[in-house]
């Protein structure tokens, strides 16, 4: 092992690609399970190298972003006007260093600009045009919002419109025409025992324009500290936030002494008591994973460390690690 390399039994890394229900009869999603496995791969990549979570959970995230099988970036679902309106977050442990965009539709990559805000300007969370002119600023890459916008999303959104719902991309909508489901995140742990969460969506199909989801919100569905733990979460966007998710399990943590695993799962009953589904991916200080869900199905990826292989799951035949 070279100076630069890390000790590969300290690092953590899970990444999700959403969360709802897929009829029994959807196959074995084996194209999105491949694309998660990739992506996975690489993001481990540089945390094997000595790289940081922070850089490990921006490059999982834009590579989802890029990919239109999922929820975010091309391939995102459409708001009511048949627009793509994107949301993103990241987040660093060391010192909750966070950095957030909300209904951006002509940035390249919304993760990128939300690690830009965290880094490059002493905001926390920017939206919509002020988002975009920052990206312009510093440079960012920008594309026509058409660029992101896919056949399947326009179907869906013409099917939404027609009855009248409100839905997200792994829906089976004989189970659940208006349930809301979706989004793409990422959570590491690095050599130095630092943690780091990131988290992008297209949000619902057939939303009213302006809507804002947990993605965007530290607390909700994005969070991180180095003293228990860095989340991402996925599912009905408004419960959660109402259910303050990422906090939710901090405090039951810190202050209520629970492990990842009870805290993830009483966060959750708070999101069903509130009406909503979903999941969360997450990992603790100490290098334990936890990727619960109360939906039908999660799309996941994950990596235990040292010479473990990447692990995949839609379904649930695991969802813990």
């Amino acid at each position: 092992m070279s100076d630069r390399e890390a000790p590969s039994d300290r690092l953590r890394f899970a990444l999700h690609g959403g969360a709802g229900e897929l009829p029994d009869d959807a196959g074995p999603q084996t194209e999105q399970r491949a694309a998660l496995d990739a992506i996975a791969r690489d993001a481990v990549a540089v945390l094997r190298a000595g790289g940081s979570a922070l850089d490990a959970v921006t490059l999982a995230v834009e590579q989802l972003e890029q990919c239109p099988l999922f929820n975010a970036g091309i391939g995102a679902v459409l708001n009511r006007d048949g627009q793509p309106e994107l949301d993103a977050a990241i987040t660093r442990g060391e010192d909750r260093g966070t950095g957030a965009v909300a209904g951006v539709s002509r940035v390249a990559s919304p993760i990128r600009l939300a690690r830009a805000v965290m880094e490059r300007s002493p905001h926390v969370l920017l939206a919509a045009d002020g988002a975009e002119q920052l990206a312009r600023e510093l440079g960012l890459p920008m594309v026509a919002p058409e660029s992101f916008v896919i056949p399947l999303r326009q179907a869906q959104l013409a099917a939404a419109r027609r009855s009248g719902s409100i839905a997200l991309d792994h829906v089976d909508d004989r189970a659940a025409p208006d349930a809301a489901f979706g989004t793409v995140g990422a959570v590491a742990r690095d050599r130095h025992g630092h943690l780091a969460a990131a988290t992008s969506t297209g949000g619902l199909t057939n939303k009213r324009p302006g809507r804002i989801g947990d993605t965007a919100l530290f607390g909700a569905g994005t969070f991180a500290d180095d003293g228990s733990c860095a989340i991402s979460c996925t599912g009905t966007g408004e419960s959660f936030i109402r259910a303050a998710f990422g906090q939710a399990v901090h405090g039951r943590m810190v202050w209520g002494g629970l492990s990842l695993e009870a805290a993830c799962a009483a966060a959750l009953d708070d999101v069903r008591r509130l009406g909503g589904v979903g999941g969360c991916i997450a990992i603790d200080r100490d290098g334990r994973l936890c990727l619960p869900f109360n939906a039908g199905v999660l799309f996941r990826a994950w990596w235990t460390g040292g010479e473990t292989a990447v692990q995949t799951a839609v379904w649930r035949e695991r969802s813990a690690a």
